[in-house]
């Protein structure tokens, strides 16, 4: 049961004022047991009832926007809640049985903050929907044949049944009171049965209606045979000691209230798994047919994976894969796609000083007449413990080759070379270093809109903002579309460990772009990291700095993230988190972000008796700074935040508690003040609280909020 009351005044008139009363009741009873001592079975039993009910009113007297319809909303609901399962499995009967029904949802009570109107300083917590409805599962399962467990002489003949299964499940959930109604009801039906072997035949069917959006009611038929259990769970065939099958078909039938979302399907799947002493390969080919608003579309998909070893030194694994899609339009248009691809790779020599690893890639895709011919080969090197200890040295060399076939354009060659280089030093245990040189480069005219499975275009290259906004989109201006290109990344990485619970990393790369048809972009990256973990302090700092220069043009953006925890005891503990990052968002604009977050909190414990908390006091302090300037104009947004609160508990079971929350806001120089009060009692069977909160803002709109809260729970 709760009560809420939240008012809020704009410039010394009531711009809304409203009240919730809600409450809920539900008894249930439950109990449970054995069938014959467990020899038969076991049943559960619960049976209960749940009632619930909110009043909320609101007023708006200065015409502050609401949500459509009415200020003021009630309802109430109940219904039945019951859970009931019995499961009959005698030990020495090739029977199982569990057959349920439930109906355990449970009243939910919707808060919609959109009720408040106007920017806020309190939520105000005013209940504006309930969901209750029924939500009722039933249905059963009979498992009947061989199971584990008849070894008695007088039931040996229930090995020789086979097993079958029936499963049906109906699912009907309505709740018509609710701004969201729904009224839905699944039924589904499956029949399994094991015919020989691990060869089992699948029957499901599922009916869904849909009473409120009948375009949404459909029946779907789904026919299945072949090495797939009852569980759905696939099974595998030795055909012989070192090779195995699985292998199964599908029949669907949908058929939608809507004819643009029916079709048929077919599918064939077929698995295949061998294991030699020197070499293994599986392939998990697919098959499929499907008949749509589209027309008519076949597939066939077939991969082989391989690999082995050839003596003691050479590893190899290779792939085949086959995809075909033919679509037969409505129009009587014929469309063939196809995509077909090799792989293979075998490493070397690996206890040898060096390693050697070469590689071959070839792709050929067709794509809606478009035809995209794909080359790779590659080779690359590494030192092993051989070469040294201290040093190791790595390269590489990979070259791709993209002949595009499209009859529009009348077809062209694409390029890309990569050449990398890298040397480590191991100076000590505590200190490593190692420099890495990327050089790609790439000529002709760029395919762009193809999407390979295995050799993909201008592979060193990234799009979009990564997430970063602000000036540090300025940043990722990589993308795989460009065509002719040099480009040279150097990057040198430093890492220190001077102790066991340090580490400290710096690192600096030089990417320089030379495009075709564009100056020489250079971005130089500065990064460090320094950590730092004990057990009652740990620090993080992580930083970066960019420097970008492109036409004659030079833009910056730094971005630095600090964390510092401390918890010298179960008494005390501390918080220190920040960003910062400011750069350049173009030539003539920069944007500049701060965020700060300070915790402290100390916590008093009971010195005699049993050890629980008595009082918890903190305080927290947020800056948050976002500034956007230019030649034009420029903006800055700031707040300042601080809050002091105290919890105090006198007893086990009860607590009193407070807070207090200052805010200074800019550009305006509005001022925000919050207060709020609890107590509450926390017994195990019963809860409640009380909570007042006032809220004022000075400077802007002047406003003034309040809201005072009240719950109880009881449990018997």
């Amino acid at each position: 049961m709760g009560y809420t009351r939240y008012d809020a005044e704009v410039n010394g008139a009531k711009a809304v004022e409203g009240s919730s009363f809600y409450h809920r009741y539900s008894l249930m009873y439950a109990t449970g047991g054995e069938l014959y001592n467990g020899r038969v079975g076991r049943y559960d039993l619960s049976l209960g009832y749940e009632w619930g009910s909110f009043d909320t009113k609101i007023k708006s007297p200065a015409n502050v926007v609401i949500p459509p319809g009415s200020d003021s909303r009630s309802a109430s609901a109940g219904h039945l809640l019951y859970r009931g399962e019995v499961i009959v499995d005698p030990q020495e009967l090739p029977l199982r049985l569990r057959a349920y029904s439930y109906d355990m949802n449970r009243i939910a009570l919707y808060q919609d903050l959109t009720l408040r109107g106007g920017s806020n300083i309190i939520d105000s917590r005013l209940v504006s929907d309930l969901r209750d409805g029924t939500r009722i599962t039933s249905g059963a399962t009979l498992l009947f044949g061989v199971k584990s467990g008849l070894t008695n002489g007088y039931n040996a003949i229930f090995r020789h049944i086979p097993l079958v299964m029936l499963d049906y499940r109906d699912d009907i959930v309505r709740d018509l009171k609710s701004l969201s109604p729904i009224d839905t009801r699944m039924r589904r039906l499956a029949f399994v049965s094991l015919n020989k072997r691990d060869n089992w035949f699948h029957y499901r069917t599922t009916d869904f209606i849909d009473n409120i959006n009948p375009n949404q009611s459909f029946k779907e038929t789904q026919v299945q045979l072949g090495t797939i259990d009852q569980a759905l769970t696939r099974r595998w065939i030795d055909l012989t000691n070192w090779l195995k099958i699985s292998a199964d078909g599908q029949f669907t039938k949908h058929d939608s209230a809507t004819p643009v979302d029916s079709f048929e399907a077919y599918d064939l799947n077929v698995f295949a798994i061998a294991t030699r002493r020197d070499w293994d390969a599986r392939t998990f080919s697919r098959f499929s047919r499907l008949v749509d608003r589209t027309g008519i579309t076949l597939e066939r998909m077939i991969p082989v994976y391989g690999r082995g070893v050839i003596g003691a030194d050479i590893e190899w694994k290779g792939s085949l894969y086959a995809n075909e899609k033919r679509i037969r339009e409505l129009g009587g248009n014929v469309v063939n796609n196809s995509d077909y691809s090799g792989a293979l790779r075998a490493d070397m020599l690996r206890r040898a000083p060096f390693t050697l690893g070469v590689s071959a890639k070839a792709e050929t895709s067709t794509n809606y007449g478009s035809k995209l011919l794909s080359l790779e080969g590659g080779v690359e090197t590494a030192s092993t413990a051989r070469f040294s200890r201290d040093y190791s040295v790595a390269g590489s060399y990979t070259i791709k080759y993209f002949d595009s076939l499209d009859n529009n354009s009348g077809g062209g060659g694409y390029l890309n070379q990569n050449l990398t280089g890298r040397v480590a030093y191991t100076a000590s245990p505590t200190f490593r270093l190692d420099v890495t040189e990327d050089l790609s480069s790439a000529s002709g005219s760029n395919p762009k809109d193809f999407n390979n499975n295995t050799i993909t275009i201008n592979s060193g290259f990234y799009g979009g903002n990564s997430g970063i906004s602000g000036s540090g989109t300025s940043f990722q201006r990589r993308n795989n579309d460009i065509d002719e290109y040099v480009r040279s990344v150097t990057t040198v990485n430093s890492s220190w460990s001077p102790t066991s619970r340090t580490s400290i990393s710096f690192s600096v790369s030089e990417d320089i772009l030379m495009q075709s048809q564009g100056g020489t972009d250079y971005l130089t990256t500065f990064r460090n990291s320094i950590d730092y973990n004990v057990s009652t302090f740990l620090a993080r700092l992580r930083n970066s700095y960019n420097i970008r220069m492109i036409d004659g043009q030079s833009l910056n953006y730094m971005e630095s993230i600090g964390t510092v925890e401390y918890r010298p005891n179960r008494h005390l503990e501390g918080l220190l988190t920040y960003t910062y990052s400011v750069g350049d968002i173009d030539a003539n604009a920069k944007s500049e972000f701060i965020d700060l977050r300070q915790r402290l909190g100390y916590s008093i414990y009971a010195s005699s008796g049993i050890s629980r908390k008595l009082m918890e006091l903190y305080e927290e302090f947020t800056y948050n700074r976002t500034k956007n300037f230019g030649i034009l104009n420029s903006d800055v947004n700031t707040t300042r935040r601080f809050t002091l609160g105290a919890r105090y508990y006198p007893l086990r079971s009860l607590f009193l508690g407070g807070d207090a929350r200052f805010s200074l806001i800019d550009p305006s120089g509005v001022t925000e003040q919050y207060y709020t009060g609890v107590v509450g009692l926390n017994f195990r069977k019963f809860q409640a609280n009380l909570e007042y909160s006032y809220g004022r803002r000075n400077g802007d709109d002047n406003r003034i909020e309040k809201r005072i809260a009240a719950n109880v729970k009881k449990l018997f």
